[in-house]
C-alpha cells in the first residue's frame, strides 16, 4: 500500500453504505446507496457513486463520478430512497445495475458497457408475459451469474416480531422469507421462482436460523463450489451468512460475518463497541483472504453511513468466523505507530452517555452522546471531521497500531473545548495499562494537548480515555511523535 488504509475505507467526507464489493478488469469496485453527511434526508437520497481502487493498492480509490442518477429512475418521488444496490457483469459482457426504492414494489435494472458506469435505464424484473414483477416487495436485490452462465437474483425484506398496525387486516408487501429467482439471459425476464430461500425471523423454529433469521440484505457468491447468502439477519447489526449445494437451496446457517457493534465476538462485552444500527455489505477474495464490507452509523442517527471492511478469519472447518471491528481494515495488518490519524478512525467509542440501544432513523442522539461528525464545507472535501459531544467517561479506541519501531515518544491530540479536561491512554483494553496521562485547559479553539508514552514495543489497540471534562469536547486528530 502507498498511504495506509483505515476503516472508513473511502474519504471521511462519503457516506456509502450497503456495500457490495466486486472485482472487475483488475479493480475493486464498490457499489452502494448513498447518504449525506447529518442525515437529515434520510436513508439514501443521493445518486448511486462509482468508487473503485486498484487491486494492487487499495489505498487509491478513484470516485468515478455519478453511476446512475435519480433522475432516472422511474417514479421515484423526492422523499423515496434509491436503496442499496449490486452490479454484476451479465453472459453478454455488459454490466446490469439492479435496485429498489423504499416506496417501489418493483426491482429496476439499468445497464452500461463499463463498470464504472454511467448505467442507463434498462427496465423491471418482470414475468415472461413482460409484466413487472410485484406479488412481493423486491428489497435489497443480490444477483449471482454462475460459472454456467444462469443468472440468480435474490430479494427481500422480512420485519421480526408482530405485524405493523399499517399492515393489519390487509396482505403485506413483505415476504416471510427471502426470496431466489432465475432470470433468462436478457438479465430481467423471470425463469423460476420465487423460490424461499431463507427464514425470516418469524419463520426460524426448528430451521437452524433461530436468533438469526432473515432480515434484508442478500448477497450471494459461490466460493468453492458451495453457494454462500451472506445477509442481514433480524438483529439488525450482524451480517450473517448461509450455504447451500443449490443457487436456490436450501440453505443452512453458518454462522455470523460481523457486527457493527461487536456483539457475540468471543471474548467481548455484551455492550456495543459502537454506535450501532442495522447493516448491509458483502464477500470478496483478496488475495488469499475473504473479507466483508459492511457500514457503521456517524452523526448520532442510523441513516447517515460510512463504508468499512474486516479481514474474516477461518474457523477449523475452512469457513468463516466472525470478524472484529477494527480501525485497519483492507491494510492488511496493523496500522504504523508514526503519523497523524484522524480520530474519526476509531472502532471503540463508548461511555456512560451512550444509549445501549441501536440507532435509529427516527430518533437523532447527537445531543446527548458522542459520536462521529462532519463540520461540511462548502468543498465537502475540505471537511473537518471529529468526534463530538465527548463528556467525562468516553473512550475512542483503535485496533491496531504497530508499536515495534517506536522509542521514546510523544502522542498529541487535537482537541476543541472549554475548561479542564483530563486523558489517559491504555493498551489493548479501555482498563488496559497505562502509558500515557494528562491533565488540560482547553480555552476554546483548536489546540493540541500533548502525552509523554512509555515505552511500548509491538502491536496493540490504543484506547483514548476522556476520564473528566468540564464541558463537551471535541477530539479531530492524533499524532505520533518521535
Amino acid at each position: 500500500m502507498k498511504q495506509p488504509v483505515m476503516n472508513p475505507y473511502l474519504p471521511l467526507w462519503e457516506y456509502i453504505p450497503d456495500g457490495e464489493p466486486r472485482i472487475f478488469d483488475g479493480r475493486l469496485f464498490v457499489y452502494g446507496s448513498h447518504d449525506y453527511a447529518g442525515g437529515e434526508k434520510g436513508f439514501c437520497p443521493g445518486d448511486y457513486m462509482a468508487w473503485s481502487a486498484p487491486l494492487e493498492d487499495l489505498s487509491q480509490w478513484t470516485c468515478h463520478g455519478v453511476l446512475f442518477p435519480r433522475s432516472a429512475c422511474p417514479g421515484l418521488a423526492e422523499t423515496d430512497a434509491m436503496a442499496a444496490p449490486d452490479v454484476v457483469r451479465g453472459p453478454d459482457g455488459r454490466y446490469y445495475l439492479y435496485w429498489n426504492t423504499n416506496a417501489q414494489m418493483v426491482c429496476r435494472v439499468a445497464v452500461s458497457n463499463s463498470p464504472a458506469g454511467p448505467f442507463v435505464y434498462y427496465g423491471e424484473v418482470c414475468l415472461p408475459d413482460g409484466t413487472p414483477y410485484a406479488d412481493w416487495k423486491m428489497f435489497d436485490p443480490g444477483v449471482l451469474v454462475d460459472e454456467d452462465g444462469r443468472v440468480y437474483l435474490y430479494v427481500g425484506f422480512c420485519m421480526p416480531g408482530p405485524i405493523p398496525e399499517r399492515f393489519r387486516g390487509m396482505k403485506s408487501p413483505f415476504a416471510p422469507t427471502s426470496l431466489g429467482f432465475e432470470l433468462a439471459a436478457d438479465m430481467k425476464t423471470i425463469v423460476r421462482g420465487p423460490v424461499s430461500i431463507l427464514p425470516g425471523g418469524n419463520e426460524t423454529a426448528g430451521t437452524g436460523f433461530e436468533g438469526h433469521g432473515f432480515y434484508e440484505a442478500s448477497s450471494p457468491r459461490k466460493i468453492r463450489g458451495k453457494y454462500v447468502m451472506a445477509y442481514s439477519s433480524e438483529v439488525s447489526h450482524e451480517m450473517a451468512y448461509a450455504l447451500a449445494d443449490d443457487p436456490l437451496g436450501p440453505y443452512t446457517y453458518a454462522g455470523a460475518l460481523v457486527s457493527s457493534g461487536d456483539f457475540g465476538l468471543e471474548g467481548a462485552a455484551k455492550a456495543p463497541v459502537m454506535p450501532y444500527g442495522n447493516v448491509h455489505g458483502g464477500l470478496v477474495q483478496l488475495g488469499e483472504d475473504w473479507y466483508i464490507f459492511y457500514h457503521r452509523q456517524t452523526h448520532g442517527i442510523e441513516c447517515c453511513r460510512q463504508g468499512c471492511a474486516e479481514r474474516l478469519p477461518l474457523r477449523a472447518d475452512g469457513w468463516f468466523a466472525q470478524a472484529e471491528v477494527t480501525s485497519c481494515g483492507l491494510n492488511g495488518g496493523p496500522l504504523q505507530a508514526s503519523g497523524s490519524y484522524n480520530a474519526c478512525y476509531c472502532c471503540h467509542l463508548t461511555g456512560p452517555a451512550m444509549d445501549p440501544r441501536r440507532l435509529t432513523i427516527r430518533e437523532c442522539r447527537r445531543a446527548t452522546e458522542p459520536h462521529i461528525f462532519q463540520e461540511t464545507a462548502s468543498d465537502e472535501t475540505r471537511s473537518v471531521h471529529y468526534i463530538a459531544n465527548i463528556t467525562g467517561g468516553t473512550v475512542a479506541g483503535y485496533k491496531y497500531f504497530d508499536f515495534s519501531a517506536q522509542a521514546n515518544r510523544k502522542l498529541t491530540l487535537r482537541l476543541r473545548g472549554q475548561g479542564r479536561v483530563t486523558v489517559s491512554l491504555h493498551l489493548d483494553s479501555p482498563a488496559g495499562r497505562q502509558i500515557g496521562r494528562g491533565d488540560f485547559a482547553l480555552g476554546g479553539g483548536w489546540q493540541s494537548a500533548e502525552l509523554e508514552l512509555a515505552d511500548v514495543r509491538g502491536p496493540h489497540a490504543l484506547y483514548i480515555a476522556f476520564e473528566e471534562t468540564e464541558n463537551p469536547v471535541q477530539f479531530e486528530s492524533l499524532v505520533y511523535i518521535p
